[in-house]
């Protein structure tokens, strides 16, 4: 394996055939008073800071997907971001906002972080993360609980904690565990009455552009020589490696289901057109040279954004 890499960066500057929504598959969901509480009550400060970063998959699927720049079907889509409409003032929307630091318990115990991102949509409730930050993915796993979000994280938050409504991913990833589907949306509960878009701002999403984006890759790394504490960013052309957009970048576990996205810097949101899920380091996890995404075809994320942007 090679190594070195990118260095990360603090802060940030300045397909396939169409899918039937029933390869989407969802968790119960958690909309009770009492419920959401709790999960609250879970998730002190110390909780927060002993997680540890999310397990990556251990699965490496075949991406079924063209190897094109283009997918075959040439089924593009995009939706664009969305400002604030209460909770944050428009000059404090921002990539800081829209990104956090998600904290859940394993279908197999112990507690974990992913970081992940909003993402606009009709209901205005949406997290875009990794599969595997939502589901412990093939034979035997389940779906992760007391899952929250955290914006801006930073030993808490200024936008409060916000807890999901229900998971989602692909059944790819549910049954097989096959990386070309580690993708999923976390519907979010309202909190005080404010959706979360509405709260911080959400970023837009494509779907079908190609590879050979130039991106920012944003994540909150929290393995050695990280500690989770702060948003981090990597930049780069991503080009096509086995079927998976590939970038490189020295961030370590736990910055697991962060957006990458296209467009940056041109409006205070973006394109969310992958997100972060297979790591390569030599030689420990403390030496990550390049990450890996799903491809966002409408196989993959098009049908899933599709299946739950009403909610």
């Amino acid at each position: 394996m090679l190594m070195g890499g990118v260095p990360a960066q603090a802060e940030s500057p300045g397909a396939g055939a169409s899918a039937d929504p029933t390869d989407n598959g969802g968790s119960q969901a958690f909309a009770a008073q009492a419920e959401i509480a709790r999960v609250l009550a879970y998730w002190t400060p110390e909780r927060m800071a002993a997680a540890v970063p999310a397990d990556v998959p251990t699965t490496s699927g075949k991406a079924p997907i063209s190897l094109r720049q283009v997918p075959e079907d040439k089924q593009v889509g995009r939706v664009d971001g969305a400002e604030p409409r209460g909770g944050v003032p428009m000059m404090a929307a921002d990539i800081h906002s829209m990104s956090g630091r998600v904290f859940y318990t394993g279908d197999q115990g112990g507690n974990f972080s992913c970081s992940g991102s909003t993402v606009n949509s009709n209901g205005k409730r949406l997290v875009f993360t990794a599969g595997h930050c939502v589901h412990g993915g093939g034979a035997g796993r389940g779906w992760h609980t007391n899952w929250v979000f955290v914006p801006a994280y930073h030993a808490g938050s200024p936008y409060g904690t916000w807890t999901a409504y229900q998971l989602w991913t692909k059944n790819g990833w549910i049954n097989s565990a096959d990386r070309a589907y580690d993708v999923a949306a976390a519907v979010m509960n309202p909190l005080n009455g404010v959706r979360i878009v509405d709260a911080v701002g959400g970023q837009g999403i494509k779907w079908g552009i190609g590879y050979g984006q130039t991106i920012y890759q944003f994540g909150y790394p929290a393995h050695a020589p990280y500690n989770g504490s702060q948003l981090y960013y990597c930049s780069g052309a991503t080009w096509n490696e086995g079927g998976f957009p590939t970038i490189s970048c020295s961030m370590t576990g736990g910055a697991s289901g962060g957006p990458w996205l296209e467009s940056y810097g041109q409006q205070f949101w973006a394109y969310l057109y992958s997100v972060n899920s297979w790591q390569f380091w030599n030689p420990d996890p403390s030496h990550v040279y390049k990450w890996q995404g799903p491809y966002f075809s409408y196989d993959t994320a098009g049908s899933l954004f599709d299946l739950v942007k009403d909610m």
